[in-house]
C-alpha cells in the first residue's frame, strides 16, 4: 500500500498554484489526491486550509475566502480587487443586487491589458497610486474609488449611502475614529478619474454626502426629509454643544428640538436599550421630541417622520405669527 507524501509545509497555510507546488517538489500526480482542493483559476489548497474571512465579514457571493483572493492576485500581477469585491472587503453598504454578484472583480492598472476568465469580471483602468491600497493583506482600489466605480450600478440615493459610509467616522470604544476617506478625498478621487463612466452621477451624489451617518437607514431618512422639501437635519447632533458628554442624536433639528434616532439590530441588546433609554431621557427632560425610527419606517419611506417634522414646523410658524400679532 503506497503512502501519500505530505505536502510541503508552506502549502498547508494558504492557497497555491500548480507552479508554486511544482517548485517545492510536488508531482503532478500528487494533485489527484483527495487532500488537495481545487479552487478554480489555477488555484489549489490543502484540505483543512482556513479559507474563510475575519470575524464580522459575511461570506461573499463569489465564494472565495481572504487567502484565496490573495492567491488570485498573485496569479494576475498588476491587478487589484475592485467594485463589488472590494466593497465586501471594506464592509461597505451596497444594494443586494450588487452584493449578490458571484464574480470576482479585478482591475488591471498596468499596460498589459486584462484577462477574461469564467468567474472573473475584468476591468482596465490606469489607477493612480492614490487610488490603490492594501487591506487585510489584499491589494484593492480605495473605498473612495470603489464608490466611484460603482456609480453606474447604483441609484442616486444608494450612491449617497455608499459615499456617507466611506466618509463616516465610526464610533468604537467610546470615541469616533477616522473614516476611510473625507469629503475632500472623494472630490480628489473624482478629479483624478477624469471622464470615466458614472463620474457625473458621482458629482451629484457627492454634493449630498455628509459625515455622520452610521447606517444606510440614517442616510435614507435624511434624504427623504430633504426630498420632501424640508430643511436638512444635522447628522450626529450634539444635545448640548458646550457639554462634550451630552448625548448625540443620529439626526436632528436644534431649533425645532427634534432628536431622531434609528433603532437598528444592535439596539436589541439589553445594554444598548439601557443606553438608548438614558440618551432619550436626556433629550426629553430638556423639552426635545425624540423620534425613534424602525425598519417599518424605512419600508414606508419615512412618511411618519416627514409628517412629524412638517407639523412641528407648522406649529413653530404659528407660534411666531402669534408672537408677532401680540407685539403689533
Amino acid at each position: 500500500m503506497s503512502h501519500r507524501k505530505p505536502l510541503p509545509e508552506p502549502l498547508l497555510r494558504q492557497p497555491f498554484t500548480l507552479a508554486e507546488a511544482r517548485r517545492l517538489g510536488v508531482s503532478r500526480d500528487r494533485f489527484l489526491a483527495a487532500d488537495i482542493v481545487r479552487l478554480g483559476w489555477g488555484l489549489y489548497a490543502a484540505e483543512g486550509t482556513d479559507l474563510g474571512w475575519p470575524s464580522g465579514h459575511e461570506p461573499p457571493s463569489h465564494g472565495l475566502g481572504q487567502l484565496a483572493l490573495a492567491a488570485l492576485l498573485k496569479r494576475f500581477p498588476g491587478t487589484v480587487l475592485s467594485h463589488a469585491t472590494a466593497a465586501h472587503v471594506f464592509k461597505l453598504p451596497v444594494p443586494a443586487v450588487v452584493a449578490a454578484d458571484q464574480t470576482v472583480h479585478l482591475t488591471w492598472f498596468n499596460a498589459t491589458g486584462s484577462v477574461q476568465r469564467k468567474g472573473i469580471t475584468a476591468h482596465r483602468s490606469p489607477l493612480a497610486v492614490q487610488d490603490r491600497m492594501g487591506h487585510l493583506r489584499l491589494a484593492l482600489t480605495t473605498p473612495a474609488r470603489v464608490w466611484l466605480d460603482l456609480a453606474p450600478a447604483l441609484t442616486a440615493s444608494e450612491l449617497v449611502v455608499l459615499g456617507d459610509a466611506v466618509v463616516n467616522r465610526p464610533y468604537r470604544g467610546g470615541q469616533r475614529l477616522d473614516g476611510w476617506e473625507t469629503l475632500d478625498g472623494l472630490s480628489a478621487t473624482l478629479e483624478r478619474a477624469g471622464s470615466v463612466k458614472g463620474v457625473r452621477t458621482a458629482r451629484l451624489a457627492l454634493a449630498r454626502c455628509r459625515v455622520g451617518a452610521d447606517s444606510r437607514p440614517e442616510t435614507l431618512a435624511r434624504l427623504a426629509l430633504v426630498d420632501a422639501g424640508l430643511p436638512e437635519p444635522v447628522t450626529q447632533l450634539q444635545g448640548d454643544p458646550a457639554d462634550r458628554y451630552s448625548p448625540a442624536a443620529d439626526l436632528g433639528y436644534r431649533q425645532l428640538r427634534i432628536a431622531i434616532q434609528y433603532d437598528g439590530k444592535h439596539h436589541r441588546t439589553k445594554a444598548q436599550q439601557a443606553s438608548d433609554a438614558r440618551r432619550d431621557a436626556w433629550f426629553q427632560e430638556r423639552g426635545w421630541l425624540v423620534v425613534r425610527l424602525t425598519a417599518e419606517d424605512l419600508a414606508n419611506g419615512f412618511t411618519r417622520l416627514i409628517g412629524i417634522v412638517q407639523r412641528r414646523l407648522a406649529a413653530a410658524a404659528s407660534s411666531i405669527e402669534a408672537t408677532s400679532s401680540d407685539i403689533s
